[in-house]
């Protein structure tokens, strides 16, 4: 299960998707424009455990600021990692 879902507001960018989920656990991670510190981004990683008593809450796992910069950088890095393990998964790599 993976779902992206972008949100575009005139102050504000944000996007939000699926990093693991299961019948009983969901943990989505979101970026989003700090509007007063250009240039500087929020990660933040979320929680769902739909057997809780309040499903729909999700709990803050983790959450940081990272300069643009540094995003494109792990852009980077994620891409050069997929393709050096390109080969052992068996799955081809999607462009």
């Amino acid at each position: 299960m993976s779902a992206v879902i972008t949100s575009k507001t005139a102050t504000s960018n944000a996007i939000e998707c699926v990093l693991s989920a299961s019948d009983s656990y969901i943990e989505t991670l979101s970026i989003q424009d700090i509007d007063l510190q250009p240039g500087l981004l929020e990660l933040v990683i979320r929680t769902q455990l739909l057997s809780a008593k309040n499903p729909a809450e999700k709990r803050v796992k983790s959450r940081t600021c990272i300069e643009r910069s540094r995003l494109i950088e792990l852009q980077q890095g994620i891409g050069q990692f997929l393709q050096a393990t390109e080969s052992s998964s068996g799955e081809p790599l999607k462009r």
